[in-house]
């Protein structure tokens, strides 16, 4: 698989650092390590894809603000990792199957942590319990994160909290709003579905070999981009702000995110879990492979599972099922 031209993410990400603003061609070319006079030899495929660079006459470069395309290197170049984190391994396919499913065989394959794969669309999307996820071109971002967690299989719940927990904070730094969770994997605005997570790890013993997380976030979804089934319970950001974000932007946010929640505690992650669930404190019913469940959500233990006080008192933990309200 190809990965991104560094100096030219060094570029890009520069530029965008600087968006709307001259950068000087001696700081671009400092930052890139290549000589001043290759800097429109380095650019000129990203001016071709349509990003809006201007070299200035009188001296310095800019970047205006670009449609919804994206690259490999302008992910990379904006959101480098950090040094104590994943060092982010971006791959941007036009189309695949599943995200998740590039991702698993590039684990399978020795792929690191901090390998990601997003893609313009799914034609085998799928979120829990083999549900399937639409996936229209160019409407969402569709994106898979491979991580090697050092976590015993367990508290594999954690994963889910976090990846919840960041792209609620994505959505936030993108558009303002704050989304509800709703356990174990939905993100809601407005009482409908914005997005949704899809975690499969596989072992290696009693620990975790590595961990996909899949996430869909509905971006840029009018109501008709959805089918008539899944339309009166769906929603998009540009549904509810009128706004047609880029997908890189989002990306970005969500990988800043994850860099984020990553070096807490999951102390912290659970407080922003819960400052965010939609069922803390109510009454809930939750589906479960040992049946229905009947009580109140009480938050997360140690582990990620949900923690459920039953009508007799005690307190029961449970790592999967469907919930709603009662």
């Amino acid at each position: 698989m190809n990965s991104p031209h560094r100096q030219e993410a060094s570029l890009l990400g520069a530029l965008f650092s600087g968006r709307g603003q001259r950068v000087s061609r001696a700081e671009l070319a400092r930052l890139a390590q290549i000589p001043s006079a290759e800097l429109e030899t380095r650019l000129a495929p990203y001016l071709d894809a349509g990003y809006p660079i201007e070299f200035h006459p009188q001296g310095g470069v800019s970047l205006r603000e670009p449609s919804d395309i994206w690259s490999a290197e302008e992910i990379l170049g904006r959101c480098p990792g950090l040094p104590e984190g994943p060092a982010w391994d971006p791959l941007l396919l036009a189309e695949t199957a599943s995200t998740n499913d590039v991702a698993r065989d590039q684990a399978r394959r020795g792929a690191r942590a901090g390998f990601v794969v997003a893609a313009g669309c799914q034609t085998r999307g799928r979120g829990r319990m083999g549900r399937a996820w639409e996936s229209p071109p160019e409407r969402g971002l569709y994106v898979s994160i491979l991580l090697r967690p050092d976590f015993p299989i367990a508290q594999v719940g954690r994963l889910t909290s976090l990846a919840s927990v960041a792209a609620v904070d994505a959505v936030e730094t993108l558009s303002g709003l704050r989304p509800r969770i709703k356990w174990p994997n939905d993100l809601l605005l407005d009482g409908k579905k914005l997005a949704g997570l899809l975690i499969e790890t596989e072992p290696a013993g009693p620990r975790i070999a590595f961990a996909v997380i899949g996430i869909g976030i509905n971006l840029r979804h009018a109501a008709a981009d959805f089918s008539p089934e899944i339309r009166p319970l769906a929603t998009s950001l540009y549904l509810v702000t009128g706004r047609l974000f880029r997908r890189a932007d989002l990306l970005v946010s969500l990988l800043q995110a994850m860099e984020h929640r990553l070096k807490e505690p999951f102390d912290s992650v659970r407080e922003a879990w819960a400052a965010s669930s939609l069922n803390l404190g109510q009454q809930v019913t939750l589906t479960t492979a040992r049946g229905e469940k009947h009580g109140q959500v009480l938050g997360l233990d140690e582990s990620g599972a949900l923690l459920l006080r039953a009508p007799s008192g005690e307190i029961e933990i449970i790592t999967a099922g469907d919930m709603r309200a009662v």
